[in-house]
């Protein structure tokens, strides 16, 4: 709450200039990375249905192969509600000099942006976490996804946590172009984005971009700076070592607004207090594995 005697030099004419909110804005990564998408009901619910295998060869005059297609796992989007506010005295407000306090409403703004990008890197900052599972019951990314279909389970992380190299990022581009459908048929996934925290952003840019290949006395094409990977190097990203690559038209993550931040302003009738408050509602999570592949980075050996 603020009164008079919390911002004396808010009062005080004469000052050069008051620090406040002199920062510039990172830069919003998250809708690079999910489908954001609206929402007018209390949840959202994602389903599939499976397709085909290959065809049966079947003799002249024989009987059409009747295949089932299989049910996939649900995953609902519950949205939750997320607010902020803050309190001013009438006096403070009509004795502000430098009109801090006017701009205090578009800090709420400010506030609301960063929550948002937090909680969407949350889908990455749990990623190898059980406490975090899909609609298949493991988390993002896991060597135990299962098929709906009862086939073997897949992965979309390798069996060492492989650190980011060049060699380890042409094993990992294999694995994801590897994955397949739950009826165990090949699909079309082709890396667009690696995914990497700050204190990767040099390591991946090097691998991503040289013509040749570095730190080697060969003077051979650098293979992985012919794949067109865009380099997205995330604030909010916790793992300094986590790295992961994205093929966009493959993966289902999503983020839903329910209601998007919605700024509002009132006065307590008896005190005068001018009351300011922020409010939004949103979901956010991944229909399906595919088109991710993830590593912890440390090289160590994965238990999801």
């Amino acid at each position: 709450m603020a009164f008079k005697s919390n911002f004396g030099d808010l009062l005080e004419p004469g000052l050069r200039e008051i620090y406040d909110a002199r920062y510039a804005e990172i830069l919003s990564i998250f809708p690079q990375l999910l489908t954001v998408n609206s929402s007018t009901k209390q949840s959202e619910k994602d389903s599939a249905i499976s397709g085909f295998g290959y065809f049966d060869e079947t003799s002249e005059g024989a009987s059409v192969v009747y295949e089932d297609p299989v049910q996939m796992y649900d995953v609902t989007y519950t949205h939750k509600k997320y607010t902020k506010g803050f309190k001013v005295s009438e006096e403070m407000y009509d004795d502000d000099l430098y009109r801090i306090i006017n701009r205090k409403p578009g800090q709420l703004a400010i506030a609301a942006k960063r929550t948002a990008e937090y909680h969407a890197a949350g889908l990455f900052n749990n990623a190898f976490s059980n406490s975090y599972p899909g609609g298949d019951g493991h988390p993002l990314c896991s060597i135990y996804h299962h098929r709906s279909d009862g086939g073997t389970d897949q992965m979309n992380k390798a069996a060492q946590d492989l650190a980011l190299s060049d060699a380890n990022l042409n094993t990992n581009i294999l694995l994801l172009e590897g994955q397949l459908d739950d009826k165990g048929m090949k699909i079309a996934t082709e890396a667009n984005i690696l995914l990497v925290p700050r204190a990767l952003k040099k390591t991946a840019t090097v691998l991503t971009q040289s013509d040749k290949l570095t730190q080697t006395a060969y003077n051979d094409v650098n293979y992985s700076g012919t794949l067109g990977l865009k380099v997205v190097a995330w604030h909010y990203l916790t793992s300094t070592t986590a790295w992961f690559l994205i093929d966009t038209s493959v993966a289902l993550l999503n983020w839903f607004w329910r209601k998007q931040p919605a700024f509002a302003q009132d006065n307590a009738f008896d005190t005068g207090m001018a009351l300011f408050k922020t409010s939004m509602r949103f979901s956010k999570g991944f229909s399906d594995w595919r088109g991710i592949f993830g590593s912890v980075g440390d090289n160590g050996t994965p238990s999801v």
